[in-house]
């Protein structure tokens, strides 16, 4: 099985944060698209330790990816198809 996590922390004093970017979006259009992929699993993270550049999201045994939009995610699903 491969595994996409996603960080989805919110800082609430008004730091930078993955979620305040636009990660949950993010992470909902990878859950949706997981439905139909049995051999894919989406993990939400509290916290990948650098929220300055998110929404991050990192592939287990792969990249990391900075500032993810949802333009990015077919690039990430195909590194994925690709391990």
């Amino acid at each position: 099985m491969k595994t996409i996590t996603v960080c989805v922390n919110r800082r609430l004093s008004g730091r930078a944060s993955c979620a305040a970017r636009g990660s949950e979006t993010l992470a909902q259009a990878l859950e949706n698209i997981a439905l139909s992929q049995p051999n894919l699993r989406i993990m939400r993270l509290p916290c990948m330790g650098a929220c300055e550049e998110g929404p991050n999201i990192k592939v287990v045994g792969g990249d990391f990816y900075h500032g993810v939009t949802l333009a990015v995610l077919p690039m990430i699903l195909q590194e994925v198809g690709d391990g």
